[in-house]
């Protein structure tokens, strides 16, 4: 396998995590997320910090991902064609690359998760902040 055949398989497989985490934002909208989102509330939604907070996190590394990927496909033009590992080595190539990908999105998720619940804390305190900003006037 070649240098170049590598960094696209590597690429691809980049981009099929940040194309999933695209994804994760859109099917996280469900009928109750969006209703809970569109109620009325007296003074600020408690619903919305925690939605935005995480479709703000999915998309963020999704983005970064694709970008990524892009980058690593273009770069897949400017390598050698010499072959980096033997005919054996390339046959496990594919598989050792859908395990990393798959064990790949579960740590990023991971961390995503922990990007959205410090977004989530960093809204909820500026939403407190303009509550009591409100009140005092």
């Amino acid at each position: 396998m070649s240098s170049t055949s590598l960094i696209q398989l590597i690429a691809a497989c980049v981009g099929i995590i940040g194309s999933v985490f695209f994804a994760i934002g859109v099917m996280r909208q469900s009928i109750e997320a969006m209703a809970r989102l569109s109620g009325t509330y007296w003074d600020w939604n408690p619903h919305m910090p925690t939605a935005l907070a995480a479709q703000k996190a999915d998309y963020l590394f999704g983005g970064g991902l694709i970008l990524l990927a892009f980058v690593l496909q273009l770069g897949s033009f400017f390598g050698s064609s010499t072959p980096v590992m033997t005919q054996e080595q390339a046959c496990f190539a594919p598989w050792l690359a859908g395990a990393v990908t798959i064990m790949g999105f579960f740590f990023l998720r991971m961390i995503s998760g922990l990007l959205a619940r410090h977004y989530e804390s960093q809204i909820s305190a500026w939403l407190k902040q303009r509550a009591e900003q409100n009140a005092s006037t």
